[in-house]
Order: structure tokens, then C-alpha cells, then sequence
């Protein structure tokens, strides 16, 4: 292995000569890559790269152990955790935005064999004409990627019924960190050949290689589809509606909601709103409105709209695709560019809904913090979110101990820290709590990802210090 001593220089002259014009090294463009979506603060990469194909991506890391330089793989740096947060100058982004093709769609099999960089619904635009979907639906679908989605786990709006990536991902292609690329998974929905490597990757955050090819399962668009939207007094009315659903066996594809504050941000009347929408077959579409009208009248709830077909529920979906957005622009309405914001992604049974929303609103109040609520309240997944200034120290304190007990309380209640956003750089520490729940020592688990790193990394280039140190 050659030195990084040698210069930064060698290894920009070794890059131009695989990427020549698909290399980056102006200082604006390397800001532009020096964090994700988070507020989590980076560093300027030493130079971001874009290949087209999978030996630039065996070249790229084979130059990463011989110089010893860092990799970073993105799609469209959506991430919430810090996970494409680049932390160490000696960096180079590997963004995947080139490799954004559709290699094969089998519409009797199911599935779709596609490059990392194509946007998710770019991908669902293109099977709608095969009546068909992949369902892992990020409220980022315009811009995330399907390497992104597979890389952080993802799951979305849809998970309520579909679930996560994990579910959806059938096999891979990745670059390891031996500079070897491998194949793994199958075509088929049944595949056990030894252990599942594919779903090692999922939820990796980059840290054991880069995805260059995903084959994805597929499943049928809804035959027919009704939703409605709906608002509530209280969070409490809201969640236990949802319940109520459940217990008349009622699976809706969709169960989304937002608290007032973010309702009124977002342009909506005060309240909290509820989107809900269930995938059903011709003819069974009243009943099944009669049931959803019923379990929301019962908690106090009022009809807001209706939607008969998927296509008009996306409409009246908009608002809550907006979530993050409102989140930005509440926190930069009361700081501007001094504003840091923390979103949380927890999920829990959905039995222990009611107390875990009663429990975040009390947190907001004893922390002091501004805060406002939403998710995907149809799988238990929250994202509470809180903002400070990043200059006031008193603030930042309380939204950092905010966010933590937040974590407690998940944990407490049998759920998860980290529902789709991964652990990142900004919750190692609440990982750590999570597993010492479960185990005697969390060190043991922490021990078993390392050594997994090491075997698909063995010189350490990809994606350091995120998920654990």
C-alpha cells in the first residue's frame, strides 16, 4: 500500500485517468458533497467521482488500498443519520447518479434487474406499464435512489402493508473492499445458498462495499384502491383510529400522519391529519370505505377527502411527502443558516402506539424543545423532529438530550432507534443502548459487526467511523 504522504496529487492524476471529466475537485462542488440530508457536519472530500459502470468501481477501490484514501458511495445524499456524511479530508464520494439504467424487467417472474443510480420513481414510472411496482416508496422517492434505499435499509409510505427494502431486494452485485466484485441472492422469491449476504448489505450504509446491481422483487399495482384523509383533535384520537383499523383486519397499504404544527406549516387547517388508504379488489370498495369512515367517526375524527384510485390519493398525499421539508423550514424560520435540525426515526409494536406519540409529546415539553410529529404511524415508525441554534449551547444540549431519550423510550417499549434512516454517525451512541437492552454485553454484537466489516473490508476504506467507531 502505498502512502497517502505521497500527495494528494498522485491520487488525483491516478483518478483523472480512469474518470477524466467525470472527476470533481472544485472546492464549491466538493461542499456540495460534504454532508446528506442531516444536519450532521462534514468535511470537503478530496474529490467526488461519477462511474459508469462496474470496473471503474473495481478501479476506483483498487487505487483506495493501494493509496490508502477513504470511500464514500452515494445516490442523492438523502440520508438523515450522517451515514454519507463524509468526516475525513482523505475522502472520495463515489456517486453512483451515472449508473441510472433499467437492465431487465421480467413481468412474469417479477422482478427488475437495475443499476444503483436510478431514481425510485423513475423505476415505478417505467413498471407501471407492466402493472407493476416496487413498493419501498422513501417520502424522497423523487429524488432517493434504489443503491441509496438498499444501502440505508429504507422503507416509506407503502411499509404499513409492504414493509422495508429488505423485503424487496432479491439479489445483488457489490464492489468489496478487496477490489473483487460478487454476486449474490437469486432471480426466485425462495433462494438459501449458504448465508444471506444479501441482506447483510441492506441497511450497511456503505460500509461493506458498493452496490453496482440490484435485482428487485415485484408485486402487482392494487386492482383498486380507496383512501381517505382525515382530521383529529389529538394525536391520541388519531393513533387509536389506526388502531381500531387494525382490529377490524384491515391492512391499508398507506397510514401516514403529521401533528398540528406541522399541518399548519404544510398549509393545512389546525389539527392532525391522517392519511389512510387500502388496496382492495372491484367491488369490495364501499365496504371497505364504510369500515375506514366508521373506525374514524368512532374517535372522533372528520372526513377531509376521499380517493377512489391510487393515482388521486398520491395527490392528496402531497402534503405529507412535504414532512421533511416543512421540518427545514420550520427550523430555518426561527434561526436561518444557524439552525440544526434532528430528526428521529423510531419504530415500535403497534400495540404501545398510543403511550409512545403520549410519551414524545411530554418529552417535547419536559426538554423544552420545538418540536413537531409525524411518520409512518401505519408500522409504528415516528419521526419526531427538534431544532436549536447551532450557536446556543443551552438549545443544543436540551434537542441532544431530546433525541436521546427519545431512543430510551423506544427502547423501552420494545421497538427500534432506527426504523429506515440507519445509525450513522448520530446514533451509535442509542445502537449501543438499543443492543445492551437485548443482550448482557452489547459489545459482543458491536464485536460481530466489526469482524464483518473487516472480512468485506479488510483495508478499511469504506465509509469509516459510521454505525460504530
Amino acid at each position: 500500500m502505498t502512502s497517502m504522504s505521497q500527495g494528494r496529487g498522485d491520487v488525483i492524476r491516478e483518478l483523472e485517468t480512469v474518470f477524466k471529466d467525470r472527476l470533481f475537485t472544485e472546492p464549491h462542488i466538493l461542499t456540495l458533497y460534504s454532508h446528506d440530508a442531516s444536519s450532521e457536519p462534514g468535511v470537503r472530500p478530496m474529490a467526488v467521482i461519477q462511474p459508469i459502470n462496474t470496473d471503474e468501481v473495481i478501479k476506483v477501490v483498487r487505487l483506495a488500498i493501494d493509496y490508502g484514501f477513504k470511500i464514500i458511495p452515494v445516490g442523492s445524499n438523502t440520508s438523515l443519520s450522517g451515514n454519507a456524511t463524509p468526516k475525513l479530508e482523505n475522502t472520495v464520494i463515489v456517486s453512483m447518479e451515472r449508473m441510472n439504467s433499467i437492465i431487465e424487467i421480467s413481468d412474469i417472474d417479477w422482478y427488475v434487474r437495475v443499476q444503483p443510480g436510478i431514481k425510485v420513481d423513475e423505476l415505478n414510472l417505467e413498471l407501471m406499464g407492466y402493472g407493476l411496482q416496487w413498493p419501498v416508496d422513501p417520502a424522497s422517492s423523487k429524488t432517493a435512489t434504489i443503491g441509496g434505499v438498499v444501502n440505508n435499509g429504507g422503507g416509506g409510505m407503502r411499509g404499513a402493508k409492504y414493509g422495508p427494502a429488505s423485503h424487496w431486494v432479491l439479489g445483488l452485485e457489490a464492489v468489496i473492499g478487496t477490489g473483487d466484485a460478487i454476486r449474490v441472492g437469486c432471480r426466485t422469491i425462495k433462494c438459501r445458498e449458504g448465508y444471506n449476504i444479501v441482506q447483510l448489505f441492506i441497511g450497511s450504509e456503505g460500509t461493506l462495499g458498493i452496490v453496482t446491481e440490484a435485482t428487485l422483487r415485484l408485486a402487482p399495482l392494487p386492482e383498486s384502491f380507496v383512501g381517505l384523509l382525515a382530521r383529529f383533535d389529538n394525536a391520541e384520537s388519531l393513533v387509536n383510529a389506526v388502531i381500531r383499523v387494525r382490529k377490524d383486519r384491515l391492512w391499508p397499504m398507506v397510514t401516514e400522519f403529521v401533528d398540528d404544527k406541522t399541518a399548519q406549516i404544510l398549509g393545512l387547517e389546525p389539527g392532525y391529519y391522517l392519511w389512510i388508504g387500502v388496496d382492495t379488489y372491484g367491488g369490495s370498495e364501499q365496504q371497505v370505505l364504510s369500515k375506514l369512515n366508521n373506525d374514524i367517526s368512532l374517535n372522533g375524527g372528520s372526513i377531509i377527502n376521499r380517493a377512489s384510485t391510487w393515482q388521486e390519493f398520491s395527490k392528496l398525499l402531497e402534503p405529507r411527502r412535504m414532512l421533511y421539508s416543512a421540518q427545514l423550514k420550520a427550523a430555518f424560520n426561527d434561526y436561518g443558516t444557524d439552525a440544526f435540525l434532528l430528526i428521529e426515526d423510531i419504530a415500535v409494536p403497534m400495540s404501545k402506539l398510543p403511550e409512545a406519540v403520549r410519551e414524545l409529546q411530554d418529552l417535547g415539553r419536559k426538554h423544552h424543545v420545538k418540536m413537531m410529529l409525524g411518520g409512518h404511524i401505519g408500522d409504528g415508525n415516528l419521526h419526531p423532529s427538534a431544532w436549536a441554534r447551532r450557536t446556543d449551547r443551552d438549545e443544543m444540549e436540551r434537542i441532544t438530550r431530546f433525541f436521546e431519550d427519545v431512543g430510551k423510550l423506544a427502547v423501552r417499549l420494545k421497538g427500534t432507534v432506527s426504523a429506515e434512516h440507519g445509525i450513522g454517525t448520530q446514533k451509535k451512541g442509542l445502537l449501543r443502548e438499543a443492543l445492551g437492552a437485548k443482550n448482557n454485553n452489547e459489545d459482543t454484537i458491536i464485536n460481530l459487526m466489526k469482524n464483518v466489516k473487516e472480512i468485506f473490508d479488510p483495508h478499511g476504506v469504506f465509509n469509516p467511523g459510521k454505525i460504530f467507531d
